[in-house]
């Protein structure tokens, strides 16, 4: 078992970090194999719409947001970590979720659980963190859960000690909701949705964007 984190914070020792590792030490004690890649160290090209990736299944820029889509795929569980930055995900997280526009086309995510962790200087980390989580099911992975906390400054955490206990408990409840293969009953009404929505559009690009639609015919979706 695999879990991946993403740490979508400048900081690499700051307060999402510390809870992003607290989910990844606790997944890693419960026997799985954890891996942490900074978004803040990686080469991120924006999106600009092209298409590339529906045709061809892959962006036309090889940068590093191609190899970190390369390791999501080879997870079985994803773990989202970002600051509140003016009421949304930090920049270097949006670039990576933007980039992952054949993800959600595909639901390349399906069979994945995901989670994720937020941080705020006064608040929005709840709501930052359904964001991050919304981003996964659209992917198509099943979500798990989630913890935010807030900051006193870039390296303390409010009530530390309980933000970490949060943190180490979602960490367990990853490792067990994949090791289970956990079906989340709440959550199906919205697959089904995402489900029809983009078996839709899929049928009506058709062979116009080979790769998608490959993909569907494939997993005998079409």
């Amino acid at each position: 078992m695999k879990i991946l984190g993403i740490l979508g914070s400048p900081r690499p020792r700051g307060n999402t970090a510390m809870l992003l590792d607290a989910v990844l030490a606790s997944a890693q004690a419960a026997g799985a194999e954890t891996e942490r890649v900074d978004l803040a160290h990686a080469d991120l090209t924006f999106c600009v719409g092209c298409g590339q990736c529906h045709r061809r299944g892959r962006c036309q820029y090889e940068d590093d947001a191609e190899a970190i889509k390369d390791h999501m795929l080879a997870a079985d569980g994803i773990v989202l970590g970002s600051p509140v930055y003016l009421w949304g995900v930090t920049a270097q997280l949006k670039t990576l979720m933007d980039r992952c526009g054949h993800f959600v086309h595909c639901l390349l995510l399906d069979g994945k659980y995901g989670a994720a962790v937020a941080t705020a200087g006064g608040s929005g980390e709840d709501e930052i963190a359904e964001f991050e989580l919304g981003f996964l099911r659209h992917c198509g992975a099943q979500t798990v859960g989630a913890t935010g906390a807030l900051g006193t400054h870039p390296h303390g955490l409010v009530d530390e000690a309980a933000a970490l206990a949060r943190a180490e408990a979602l960490g367990r409840e990853l490792v067990a909701a994949i090791a289970e293969r956990r079906a989340y009953p709440e959550q199906q009404p919205a697959r089904d949705e995402l489900f029809g929505r983009m078996k839709w559009l899929v049928t009506a690009w058709g062979e116009a964007y080979p790769a998608q639609y490959e993909h569907w015919r494939e997993r005998g979706w079409l």
